[in-house]
C-alpha cells in the first residue's frame, strides 16, 4: 500500500526570495531620495498630492478595496484582509504607473507625463489564522512649478514670483491579518513615514541682474502611525456578503523644517541670509472608511467604499490650517471568466470596471478642488502559475476653472505585476 505525505517548507528558492528582497531595499532608498512623481499645481497645497497604497486590482476599480479579499492579492487599503491570503503562496508585488495630464486655464493650456513606482510590496500566511506583508509606496507628492508677474507698487517696474516644490513622503507598512472565526478577520498596519517637502520661491526684479529674494524651505519627516481594520463575511445562499471597515487615529509625526532665506539689494549688491530650523510634529489625520463586497459563485463580484479624513483638525507645527475634510466615495466590479475549466486565453483573464469621486482637502477662493474618474482594468494570468499581470487605466478630471483656477484632465495608467512563489511541496512515498 502507498501512503503520500505532503511536507511543506518554505522559500524553495532562497536566491530568488533574496534577490526580491534586494529589490525591495533598492526600491526603499530610491523612494527616499525621489524627484516629484506629480506635475500637478494643486501639489502646493497642504502636503503634496496624496497617494494611496493601493494595488492594481483596487485601481481598475475606482479604489474599491475594503471589503475586497483574495488569496493572491495583498489588500493593504484593509489589513484584515490578509488573513485570507493563499497559505502556499509568497506574494510579490510591484507597480508602475505613467499619468498624462493636461492642465487648462482659460485659452491656455499644457500637458505633462509623469512616471513613478507606485509600489513594492511582499507578502505571506505565517500560520493558518496569521498573515503578514511588507510595502512601500508614496504617501503624497510635490511636483509644482507656477510663475507670476506682478507690477511693484509705487513704481513702473515688475518682478517674477517662481514658486517651485520637489520630492513628497513615503510610507513604509507592516501590515497583519488576523482570522479570529471562520466569517471575521481583523487587521492592523503599522506604518513608518518618512521623506521630505522641498518648497523655493524666488523673487527677481525685471532691472535687475539678480534675484532679489529667495526663500528655500525643506520639511522632513520621520514617524509611525497606526490604523486598523476589520472584515466579516455573510453566507447568504447564492451570494457571500463581505463588510469592511477601517479606522486610523490622528497622531502627530516628527518632523524638522529648514529655512534659508536670502534678501540682496535691488542693485545685487550686498546680501544677508538668514537660516533658521524648527522642531515639531504634523499631524496625520484621523480617518475612518466603510465598504461593502458580494460575491457570487467566486466570479463576479461588486463591492463600495466611503472614506472620511478629518484634515480640517489637523495642524502642523502647532499652527492650524486651511484645509478641510475629505471624502471618497467609489463603486467597482470584478468578473473572474475562468470557470476552473477555460482554455481560451480571454476566458482566462479577469475584467474589472469602477469609478470615484473624491472631495479632496483644500479649498482656494472657496471653490472645492474635488477629482473624480472611471477606471477599468483586467488581469491577466502568467504561464504556469506564476503571478498575474494586472493593468488598470483611470480617466478623471481635477479641480476647476472658475476663478483663473486649473482645471487637470489626466489619464493613468498603472501596470501591477504579482509574481507567486510557491513553497516547497515535497511527496514522501511509504
Amino acid at each position: 500500500m502507498c501512503n503520500i505525505r505532503m511536507i511543506v517548507k518554505p522559500f524553495y528558492s532562497a536566491k530568488r526570495i533574496i534577490a526580491l528582497l534586494g529589490i525591495s531595499l533598492v526600491f526603499i532608498t530610491s523612494s527616499a531620495i525621489a524627484q516629484n512623481s506629480t506635475s500637478s499645481p494643486y501639489s502646493y497645497y497642504g502636503l503634496g498630492e496624496l497617494s494611496m497604497n493601493s494595488n492594481g486590482n483596487s485601481i481598475s476599480m475606482g479604489g474599491t478595496s475594503l471589503a475586497y479579499r483574495g488569496g493572491r492579492v495583498l489588500n493593504f487599503q484593509n489589513p484584515a484582509a490578509l488573513a485570507h491570503v493563499d497559505s502556499l503562496k509568497f506574494i510579490f508585488n510591484v507597480g508602475m504607473g505613467v499619468k498624462f495630464t493636461n492642465l487648462n486655464q482659460r485659452d491656455k493650456s499644457d500637458s505633462f507625463n509623469d512616471y513613478n513606482l507606485t509600489r513594492l510590496a511582499f507578502g505571506f500566511k505565517v500560520s493558518p489564522r496569521y498573515s503578514t506583508a511588507f510595502s512601500v509606496s508614496p504617501y503624497s507628492n510635490l511636483g509644482y512649478e507656477i510663475t507670476e508677474r506682478e507690477k511693484v507698487i509705487g513704481s513702473e517696474d515688475y518682478l517674477n514670483r517662481s514658486l517651485k516644490g520637489t520630492g513628497g513622503l513615503n510610507q513604509l507598512t507592516w501590515s497583519n491579518g488576523v482570522k479570529v472565526t471562520k466569517d471575521l478577520s481583523l487587521g492592523l498596519n503599522a506604518t513608518y513615514l518618512f521623506g521630505n517637502n522641498g518648497r523655493d520661491e524666488i523673487i527677481i526684479l525685471e532691472s535687475a541682474s539678480s534675484y532679489i529674494y529667495s526663500n528655500n524651505s525643506k520639511l522632513i519627516s520621520k514617524g509611525i502611525y497606526l490604523d486598523f481594520g476589520a472584515q466579516y463575511q455573510m453566507d447568504l445562499g447564492k451570494y457571500d456578503l463581505t463588510l469592511g471597515a477601517k479606522y486610523q487615529p490622528k497622531l502627530g509625526v516628527a518632523a524638522k523644517q529648514i529655512v534659508r532665506v536670502t534678501n540682496y539689494s535691488s542693485s545685487g549688491v550686498g546680501n544677508s541670509p538668514y537660516e533658521n530650523t524648527n522642531r515639531g510634529t504634523f499631524d496625520v489625520p484621523e480617518n475612518y472608511g466603510i465598504g461593502f463586497g458580494l460575491n457570487k459563485n467566486k466570479q463576479l463580484w461588486i463591492g463600495g467604499d466611503y472614506l472620511h479624513e478629518k484634515w480640517s483638525d489637523t495642524k502642523v507645527f502647532d499652527k492650524e490650517n486651511d484645509l478641510r475634510d475629505r471624502n471618497k466615495f467609489s463603486l467597482g466590479m470584478e468578473y473572474k471568466a475562468d470557470d476552473g475549466y477555460a482554455r481560451k486565453f480571454f476566458k482566462k483573464m479577469t475584467y474589472r470596471l469602477g469609478g470615484f469621486y473624491d472631495t479632496g482637502y483644500i479649498t482656494i477662493d472657496d471653490e472645492k478642488i474635488s477629482t473624480m474618474g472611471l477606471s477599468l482594468g483586467f488581469g491577466i494570468p502568467m504561464a504556469k502559475d506564476a503571478g498575474m499581470i494586472n493593468i488598470a487605466v483611470e480617466f478623471g478630471t481635477a479641480g476647476t476653472t472658475t476663478n483663473s483656477l486649473v482645471r487637470e484632465d489626466f489619464t493613468r495608467i498603472t501596470v501591477d505585476i504579482n509574481l507567486f512563489e510557491s513553497w516547497f511541496v515535497k511527496r514522501k512515498y511509504n
